[in-house]
């Protein structure tokens, strides 16, 4: 198939028309051939005489893993001056960490920066093609992956606030080879593409030209049954959609928390039993299908929760050693891979998904809140803010007089055991300890719940106020008094996703 402009244009006005209006294309730009057909292609959309509506605009990843990084910087600013085409340079820590390869820290740091510059209505372009797709689904089945990890690479899908689309996906290397040669691009051949210890290079260099000479078509072939197993994949999660939609637990403010699943009616709307008295009797290991069912749920449930895909061994362990727990039990199945270390857990009558590579480090010193300063507790991914209360918030918000919370120093702290709190300034002392077990909060969460002190007095935890005497509302506040100068501290997660 030959790259043309207008066979571009065309699959990229096609494929951008599957979501939202798009406004402007970003280019991911590495400097190498791939990336400088896509640049280029792009430039020729941008100048024809019919006309273009979206901007383009392109960025360059310095990974910092060779030393030739910053020249290759230079060499995309050069190229984009030359194409009219404005270019971003990010620099990003890319070293291998948490047990990451080094291809996935590379990719991991690479798609955070994209993230970070992609807004509404915006479409990031990467240059992945047909060569790409096979190698992605030979991969795949090497690491034993089920039908989603098989689908390889979509052509579009969202991501950050808009979406990424692979233009060039239905190329071959050796058609994108020869719109270079005939226009007479020039590009930079990374070093690190001839290193064979790499898996993907390893099997670009030595495996599929070995399967080429036998097979001449295996390249279209894996990338045709990529796209069947797409589509097996879409009615798959259908499915599962459908059958967890009534499984979420709900909290009181009737928010859904996507990464807690309710034990019973998961398993009588699975089993169509109504009458299950025991949860650890309701799952048949004999029905095949329940069985299937059950695992497309699970694994529906850590896909939405942007967590890696546990193996079939794992996820046999989480209906087995987890669901089907004895009742009293608080069981466990863990697994990681990159940066992520997944936990599935129950507690009482909930299914609990979580991802504790956050969690490693808790704070153990103590940090002073101020008045409209945020206060970033890294280890869990989240913040706490003193500011003034939200009227237009609902009569159940509490917060404090502002007066009488200042007048003391306001910190927060995490659990070190043995803490106490008074519902009253004058009442006797209660166990943090039991405050937890009341209120159902997992033994795994409570070490990374914020406790807020005003002087050596703990008067909050998480979001809640347990001392009755500093709480304060507006509704109790007669109108126009002083006492509505009212402040509130807030435990919110940073969403980054």
């Amino acid at each position: 198939m030959s790259v043309t402009p207008q066979a571009f244009h065309f699959h990229l006005q096609k494929l951008s028309a599957l979501e939202q209006k798009t406004e402007k294309f970003l280019i991911a730009y590495s400097g190498g051939v791939d990336s400088h057909v896509l640049l280029h292609l792009c430039a020729q959309l941008k100048n024809s005489p019919s006309g273009f509506d979206q901007s383009f605009s392109a960025v360059y990843i310095d990974h910092g893993l060779s030393a030739h990084s910053k020249k290759w910087g230079r060499h995309c600013q050069h190229i984009c001056f030359e194409l009219d085409i404005p270019l971003t340079i990010i620099e990003v820590d890319a070293r291998r960490k948490n047990g990451q390869s080094p291809e996935a820290s590379a990719r991991t740091a690479r798609y955070q920066a994209f993230s970070q510059l992609l807004d509404k209505n915006e479409c990031l372009l990467t240059a992945q093609h047909l060569d790409d797709q096979a190698e992605t689904l030979l991969l795949q089945l090497l690491r034993g992956s089920g039908t989603k990890g098989l689908s390889a690479m979509p052509r579009v899908k969202p991501f950050s606030k808009g979406y990424l689309c692979r233009p060039i996906l239905d190329y071959k290397k050796t058609d994108i080879l020869e719109y270079a040669k005939q226009h007479q691009l020039e590009w930079i051949d990374d070093e690190s593409n001839q290193e064979e210890r790499f898996d993907r290079n390893y099997l670009r260099q030595t495996v599929l030209p070995l399967l080429e000479k036998r097979w001449p078509a295996v390249k279209e072939n894996f990338a045709k049954s990529a796209e069947v197993l797409a589509e097996s994949q879409l009615l798959l999660d259908e499915v599962a959609d459908s059958d967890i939609q009534a499984i979420y637990f709900v909290n009181s403010e009737g928010g859904v928390e996507y990464d807690k699943l309710l034990l019973e009616p998961l398993f009588k709307f699975l089993n169509g039993r109504q009458d299950a008295p025991n949860l650890s009797y309701c799952y048949d290991t004999h029905n095949r299908s329940d069985q299937a069912r059950l695992n497309n749920l699970l694994r529906h449930w850590i896909n939405i929760n942007q967590l890696p895909m546990p193996s079939k061994k794992i996820l046999g362990q989480i209906v087995l050693s987890v669901i089907q727990a004895r009742e009293d039990a608080v069981p466990l199945v863990s697994w990681k891979r990159d940066a992520f270390h997944c936990e599935v857990r129950r507690y009482r009558d909930k299914l609990y998904l979580l991802d504790t590579s956050c969690f490693e480090n808790i704070e153990e010193q103590e940090q002073v809140l101020s008045l409209d300063q945020e206060v970033c507790l890294n280890s869990n991914n989240t913040f706490i803010k003193l500011s003034p209360l939200n009227k237009t918030k609902t009569a159940k918000q509490n917060g404090y007089e502002s007066q009488q919370l200042l007048s003391k120093v306001v910190t927060v702290r995490f659990r070190q055991g043995g803490e106490r709190y008074r519902k009253n300034n004058d009442g006797h002392s209660h166990l943090l300890k039991h405050w937890f077990q009341e209120q159902s909060i997992p033994p795994w969460e409570r070490q990374g719940m914020p406790l807020i002190f005003w002087g050596d007095e703990l008067v909050q935890i998480g979001n809640t106020i347990v001392n009755n005497s500093l709480k304060k509302s507006y509704k109790d506040s007669p109108k126009n008094s002083e006492s509505e100068d009212l402040l509130s501290i807030e435990w919110q997660r940073i969403e980054n996703k």
